[in-house]
């Protein structure tokens, strides 16, 4: 058996065997945001990515052996203001024709208290990949209303991210007053699965 064959039997062995005892959720993407908040001067400015994957793998019961892989269209933000949305697609934040993709991957998932889990993980936006230690509720799952065959759940989460350590910005609009380098984001999630 040639090594990569081999190695990459090895790797989705241990991915299944990892994620044996977690339940695979699907993001219903009508019911699920990305959404940002930035200070302009004295006001905060709002926007989301509209554009947006996921690979959900959770169980309460056993949630070391979860996983969340995240994937945002840089392209896809929206404030609202196309002047200002070009702005940001450009090489002056962003450079999304460079850096199509923002991801998150986690690596550990921890039970906190109650509903609420830790989630550690590696961030990559632009040419910067960082660990980042976030919290997120667990929403208990149900049956759906329009749909008895499925359950559905969902999960919120809040971080600031320091957008210069993210190179989104070379610190120009930061010293003139204009643009915030902290960065609140919030996802909301709703999620199904087949009983």
């Amino acid at each position: 058996m040639k090594p990569l064959f081999k190695f990459f039997i090895i790797f989705i062995l241990f991915f299944f065997a990892s994620t044996a005892n977690a339940f695979q959720w699907d993001i219903d993407p009508d019911h699920s945001e990305v959404r940002f908040e930035v200070k302009h001067i004295h006001a905060k400015v709002s926007g989301q990515f509209t554009d947006f994957k996921a690979d959900l793998f959770f169980n309460p019961d056993t949630p070391d052996q979860g996983k969340v892989d995240f994937t945002i269209a840089v392209k896809s933000v929206n404030t609202h203001n196309g002047k200002r949305d070009n702005h940001l697609r450009s090489k002056d934040f962003f450079d999304s024709d460079k850096f199509p993709n923002m991801t998150f991957h986690s690596s550990k998932i921890t039970h906190i208290k109650d509903n609420l889990y830790a989630l550690e993980g590696m961030m990559t936006i632009k040419d910067v990949t960082q660990k980042m230690n976030l919290e997120f509720i667990f929403f208990a799952p149900q049956q759906h209303p329009f749909d008895t065959q499925k359950w559905v759940t969902g999960s919120t989460t809040g971080f600031v991210v320091p957008r210069l350590d993210f190179h989104v910005g070379d610190g120009k609009f930061l010293k003139m007053g204009v643009v915030g380098n902290e960065v609140d984001v919030t996802i909301s999630i709703e999620a199904l699965r087949d009983k």
